[in-house]
């Protein structure tokens, strides 16, 4: 994800979700449908990075508890009012281990949160997930990754190049895309049971389990 487009979208929160619904394609709310779908009534879930709300709203639909976690307080403010019944924390992902008790939640969400942090961070943020997920509980993260299939590869390179280009020039920073979750994942001491891919494998859903 370009870090520059990211940045102006949050700081115009209420444009966010009509942004990356272009700059996805339309594969987030996609994304965010499919995750909605694996919960039900009674459900406790923690949404990481949670932004404006949309993917807690579409849980609360099914019935769930949420809790919203996201360190943009301006996202959070456009959250409560799409998502007002939600519980919601102002504090980084980095910081799950100061605020959560072991086995909390049922379900742990994330979109597009995970392609913001470090390789250090990821690993953090996963053991921390592990111990707060109840023991048969499940982890959904969709997020942007670099594909492996060749043609998908290229695709990528070729539509990202602009982006990392403008990227530098304006800010000597580049994009995070994540090139390989699954090391990642099994570091943590968790496995992926399921993927989804969408936009040609460019970003992926991961349904993970302790």
């Amino acid at each position: 994800m370009s870090f520059v487009y990211m940045k102006i979208l949050e700081s115009r929160p209420e444009r966010y979700d009509i942004g990356m619904g272009l700059l996805t394609l339309g594969s987030l709310t996609k994304i965010k449908e499919r995750i909605a779908e694996h919960t039900q009534s009674g459900n406790k879930v923690l949404d990481l990075g949670c932004g404006t709300g949309t993917l807690g709203q579409m849980c609360i639909e099914k019935g769930a508890q949420v809790t919203g976690v996201d360190a943009n307080s301006g996202m959070l403010e456009v959250a409560k009012r799409n998502s007002p019944s939600a519980n919601y924390l102002n504090i980084s992902l980095s910081n799950l281990d100061e605020h959560f008790s072991d086995e909390s939640f049922d379900i742990i969400l994330s979109t597009l949160a995970f392609s913001e942090l470090t390789h250090a961070e990821r690993v953090h943020v996963l053991k921390q997930i592990k111990r707060i997920l109840k023991k048969e509980g499940k982890v959904l993260i969709g997020d942007e990754i670099i594909p492996k299939n060749l043609f998908a590869k290229c695709f990528y390179y070729a539509f990202r190049l602009p982006m990392r280009l403008l990227t530098w020039l304006m800010t000597q920073t580049t994009t995070n895309a994540i090139p390989s979750f699954d090391e990642e994942v099994r570091e943590a001491g968790m496995q992926i049971v399921n993927r989804k891919p969408f936009m040609l494998g460019m970003f992926i859903l991961l349904e993970i389990k302790k």
